[in-house]
């Protein structure tokens, strides 16, 4: 058994709202072309429900349209949000990289997150996080939404009995 820290992505480690009004304006410009949208994009809308997840996210932003646009809009959200951090345009807060550093000399860090496997791994590879990061963890990979479903998860997988868990919230 171990102590551990977890650690949310977005709003903590990473400056997501760096690359999100330009890939949710990508999103819906998809939407648009295609006839399944018209109007502004609801950049308003979507930052009051930041952090939730993202099945919550198009239910909210798209609630007259089928399961199959949301998440066809959601691949393509996915998508732009990937390309804006392997174009750079993405950050993480000021030292961040120093003080994994400094707290992996003394305990296994992990990641658990709202945000998809795919999206997590870019931001990881990017900035090179698995030098200090031992598990990145989506909400993806378990049955429930639920965030605390996640970090029990990863308790159990890695036999951590203590810890931290670090977030925005």
């Amino acid at each position: 058994m171990q102590t551990a820290i977890i650690f949310d992505m977005d709003g903590t480690l990473f400056q997501t709202n760096l690359i999100l009004e330009s890939a949710l304006k990508q999103t819906f410009e998809y939407l648009r072309e295609n006839g399944l949208w018209s109007g502004d994009t609801p950049i308003e809308q979507y930052r009051q429900i930041m952090g939730v997840p993202l099945n919550v996210v198009w239910e909210t932003l798209c609630p007259n349209h089928s399961n199959e646009v949301r998440e066809q809009s959601n691949d393509h959200f996915q998508l732009a949000l990937i390309e804006q951090i392997q174009r750079g345009h993405g950050a993480l807060y000021p030292d961040v990289l120093p003080t994994l550093q400094k707290l992996s000399e003394h305990y296994p860090l992990y990641i658990a997150s709202n945000g998809q496997t795919a999206y997590l791994q870019a931001i990881v590879a990017q900035y090179r996080l698995d030098r200090w990061i031992k598990g990145i963890y989506s909400i993806d990979c378990i049955d429930t939404n639920n965030k605390s479903s996640l970090g029990k998860h990863i308790m159990e997988e890695q036999q951590i009995n203590s810890g931290y868990v670090v977030g925005d919230r």
